[in-house]
């Protein structure tokens, strides 16, 4: 598989103008020595997006989405890296360079995939050969599994002996020891065994279709565990896969809503039904990135769960997530099933148009919000109405699509008969509440209308930037060590989000910890799964700054790869906001000094 060559990649921003990609898809006007327009991400009517042609990099000062060309197309066009690149050669007319001898840097990568897309093939072997393969037969007879649909997915079946896989393996000792790495294969008390044991077996593939993990269902009911899934590995992550988005797209003719179920054999189910618009989540809860991945898959997300309190629990949860995620464009929608009911026996019950029905008059965001949040108080008093004002102003308060947040805050003011006017105070004061309250709070810079980017070209030499406070710079400090020692000790944490970069590069700081987290962002971002050791390499030969890394490299405890992951974006998350308060006061004195310059010129005039 031929790759796109990195030095195309890298040199492509020096090919293309970034305001000549924006003004194709923004009214950009000219601002100063920059561009600006309505931010696409947030929503409202205020020009706080500023597009860059000297840095060729774009920011918005109330959102804080900020990056380059390849990330804007990312972000905007709803695309992944690669098609991002080739949607922006089309356009410019670029021909793409492709490196046939680019191999990924760590050759265990390729050997997992391999590996998982044989033991695949196994599991398929087992579900036609095995002695003890009826059961499984039987069971997806018994969902109306086609052979057509089985094949589709790769549906196979997983012995009950405790080694059938290890002994398909055992010549190989490379692979049997990446077995254990994948987590396919244990080793217990009494010896190495297979994880999966007399289950149906549905591989989890990743958007390119390569087979990256499994799960397995249970015949019984009564098992302990209905699902299994794999182990998390280097080439699997729960927090960022979904079953059947793969397929999603191949079968589909077009994305204009994804239904997000809860069970692999749903979304199986379904596409025997005819509905292929249908992912699962994999046997974890909605996470910010898997509705981010669907954010860029689709402009409407159905969460379909169960009509019991812990379906509706696991609704909400989808939905407090979603919350700051909201995008201009974007529609949340959930479709709760009756009691007793899962999608592909609600589709046989009922027929597929009703089904259809059923997706299209789902429940809006909104009508959930509200509906949820009033069933928690006694609504026909005025206490409970003053509790439902003081709940549900916490939650829209997270809103960041600006139109979206007003239309919500109207809609509270006719449900509880106050005017906007007095709702917004009530949200305002709850804000400030939440503010003072917490620990360490990050601060965002609101902005209703930025003013022009002024031209510093006539200031007198004595202006002077305001500058960050020692204890400011101490926090900053030590998150930035905290954010090295992570990294360090979790490389993917730069790998696994294609934003990560951006934003520290992003970052106005100019101190060693700011310039060793860059470059370790980067090498982590450029080379998946580089080693601790590689990471360090660098900084050898300067002896004492090589003993501090090495110190913060034991300073994490165990951590799993998303705490880790969690920690890391909330501690630059926690910079970016200290980052923001600082230019809220640099604004604040530019415009002051441009006034009293103006000034003293009107005087000597």
């Amino acid at each position: 598989m031929p790759y796109i060559s990195q030095s195309f990649i890298d040199d492509l921003p020096n090919q293309i103008d970034i305001v000549d990609l924006i003004s194709k898809r923004l009214s950009l006007k000219k601002t100063g020595s920059d561009y600006r327009a309505p931010c696409p991400f947030h929503g409202g009517k205020n020009r706080n997006f500023a597009v860059s042609s000297h840095k060729q990099f774009y920011h918005c000062f109330k959102c804080g989405e900020s990056g380059g060309a390849i990330s804007f197309v990312q972000k905007h066009d709803n695309l992944d890296f690669v098609e991002a690149i080739e949607t922006i050669a089309n356009e410019f007319g670029l021909k793409i360079e492709y490196d046939s001898n680019t191999k990924p840097v760590d050759p265990r990568l390729e050997r997992y995939r391999d590996l998982s897309q044989k033991v695949s093939a196994f599991y398929i072997q087992q579900l036609r050969s095995s002695p003890a393969k009826e059961k499984a037969v039987k069971y997806a007879k018994n969902r109306g599994i086609s052979g057509e649909i089985a094949k589709r997915f790769g549906l196979g079946f997983a012995p009950p002996s405790n080694n059938d896989l290890l002994l398909a393996f055992e010549k190989d000792e490379q692979a049997s020891a990446d077995l254990k790495s994948l987590g396919l294969i244990k080793t217990g008390e009494y010896g190495d065994y297979d994880f999966f044991r007399d289950r149906l077996m549905f591989p989890i593939h990743n958007t390119k279709g390569k087979v990256i993990a499994f799960g397995g269902r249970a015949f019984d009911n009564k098992a302990k565990a209905k699902y299994l899934n794999s182990s998390e590995s280097p080439i699997f992550s729960k927090s960022r896969e979904l079953y059947g988005l793969y397929h999603a797209r191949k079968f589909s003719r077009s994305m204009d809503y994804v239904l997000v179920v809860e069970g692999y054999m749903d979304v199986v189910a379904l596409h025997q039904a005819g509905f292929t618009k249908v992912v699962a989540t994999l046997g974890t809860a909605t996470t910010p990135e898997h509705l981010q991945i669907l954010a860029r898959t689709t402009n409407t997300i159905v969460f379909c769960f169960d009509g019991d309190d812990a379906g509706r629990a696991a609704a909400w949860k989808a939905l407090k997530i979603a919350l700051p995620i909201i995008k201009a464009g974007l529609i949340i929608k959930f479709l709760f099933l009756p009691d007793g009911e899962d999608p592909d026996t609600l589709v046989k019950k009922e027929s597929t148009k009703a089904f259809e029905v059923r997706i299209e008059k789902s429940h809006t965001l909104s009508n959930f919000l509200f509906d949820h949040v009033k069933a928690e108080v006694d609504f026909d008093t005025i206490e409970g109405k003053t509790l439902f004002l003081e709940k549900i102003s916490v939650l829209i308060n997270q809103v960041n699509y600006e139109i979206y947040q007003q239309q919500l805050i109207d809609g509270v003011a006719q449900v509880v008969g106050q005017s906007v006017d007095q709702v917004q105070t009530v949200f305002k004061q709850q804000a400030e509440q939440v503010i003072s309250t917490s620990i360490d709070p990050i601060p965002t810079m609101v902005i209703d209308d930025e003013p022009p980017m002024p031209d510093f070209s006539d200031f007198s030499d004595d202006y002077q930037s305001p500058s960050p406070t020692p204890k400011e710079n101490s926090i900053v400090k030590a998150l930035m060590s905290r954010m090295i020692s992570l990294l360090l000790n979790y490389p993917s944490i730069a790998h696994d989000n294609d934003t990560v970069e951006v934003r520290v590069r992003a970052l106005k700081e100019s101190d060693k910890e700011f310039t060793t987290l860059l470059d370790l962002v980067h090498s982590a971002e450029v080379v998946e799964g580089v080693s601790q050791e590689e990471l360090l390499k660098p900084f050898k030969a300067k002896t004492g700054f090589y003993n501090r890394l090495q110190e913060l490299c034991a300073l994490v405890p165990f951590l799993s790869e998303n705490e880790a992951k969690n920690e890391f974006l909330d501690a630059l998350l926690k910079v970016e906001g200290q980052q923001k308060k600082t230019q809220s006061l640099l604004i604040k004195d530019e415009e002051e000094y441009v006034k009293s310059l103006q000034a003293r010129r009107g005087k000597k005039n």
